[in-house]
């Protein structure tokens, strides 16, 4: 009875001991280009981006988008050779990645394409650009080319998610939370949260919660054996873009019915490449075949054993479909 006695004293102890040991041992995690000079950033429309460029910047300029919404740019550094014949132009959407936290309005849909533009003028000074984007990133060069089809000379969209509701049943019929074996690393997760210091950065906690749950949610169907590449790498996701996006939509049908990044696309009369994975089989090659005659020249190019984060599986494969693409 005695070892039971205290047994439940050092199980009652246990929380305590771990909250002395967090406030002992805090993390940082991912300073923005708030707190950080050595970031490298851009200020337009009054908001401080994590933004880089490589190349030369008479060459012609490719803007990249990432994925999320509430990514980073990072998994998007692979395609950095393509700087060789161009300008490439990365960086965090707003609120994201190492973008600045110091802003409190409403992330919308408008808000994104206003920055997207804003990067188009900088960069373009008054050239023809061409967009990059990955999934979400994806969805958005649709977007924009519907709204500023002279800005754009060809667009690549590698497997964009919901180009409009109607046509994305197999998109969000296969989206599903994490299984039971995930849990307890999500546990673990939760529980390094509390050593994230947010004394200067009151979204670092719940940024570090979303950031390192991602690899343990999703994949099935998605990427080759089901799992994330074992080098995927992204510096800080965000939860503020995560709610005020994905988790709003997806609460509010009537807002949801209204995404549209596609009716436009005709409006583009630029060359557009598509790219698919093989390995994804929920937005893959055959779901991205149903976008294709939205665009007035517009084809389709399969990554084989590459799933989603295809330049993380086949990166020579890729970056050589897309330098064909852009001769």
């Amino acid at each position: 009875m005695k070892k039971l006695g205290i047994a439940i004293v050092v199980v009652a102890l246990l929380p305590a001991a771990y909250l002395v040991f967090a406030w002992a041992n805090p993390i940082e995690f991912a300073p923005t280009v708030d707190h950080d000079s050595s970031v490298p950033s851009i200020v337009l429309n009054d908001y401080k981006f994590h933004s880089q460029t490589i190349g030369d910047a008479e060459n012609p300029v490719i803007i990249a988008l990432h994925g999320g919404p509430g990514g980073d740019y990072r998994n998007l550094l692979p395609t950095a050779p393509l700087a060789n014949d161009n300008l490439l132009v990365f960086y965090d959407q707003r609120m994201t990645g190492l973008s600045s936290r110091q802003f409190d309005g409403e992330i919308s849909l408008k808000s994104y394409f206003d920055d997207l533009d804003a990067f188009v003028d900088h960069f373009g000074r008054g050239r023809k650009v061409v967009l990059l984007g990955h999934s979400w990133g994806a969805m958005m060069a649709s977007g924009y080319v519907g709204m500023h089809p002279q800005k754009v000379s060809k667009i690549i969209l590698i497997e964009p998610g919901i180009m409009r509701p109607d046509l994305a049943t197999a998109f969000t019929e296969a989206q599903g939370g994490p299984g039971w074996d995930a849990y307890p690393y999500l546990a673990l997760v939760w529980l390094n949260s509390l050593r994230v210091d947010i004394s200067r950065d009151r979204y670092a906690r719940e940024d570090y919660m979303i950031s390192n749950a991602y690899k343990y949610i999703g994949g099935q169907g998605v990427h080759c054996g089901d799992v994330i590449p074992a080098n995927f790498e992204g510096w800080r996701a965000s939860r503020k873009v995560l709610d005020e996006n994905i988790i709003a939509y997806a609460r509010d049908p009537e807002l949801f019915a209204r995404l549209d990044f596609i009716s436009d696309a005709h409006k583009f009369e630029g060359e557009t490449l598509f790219l698919a994975s093989s390995c994804n089989t929920v937005y893959g090659a055959e779901y991205q075949e149903q976008h294709l005659p939205y665009f007035q020249n517009a084809k389709l190019e399969i990554v084989e054993d590459a799933g989603h984060f295809i330049f993380y599986d086949q990166p020579e494969r890729s970056l050589h479909l897309i330098r064909e693409f852009l001769r």
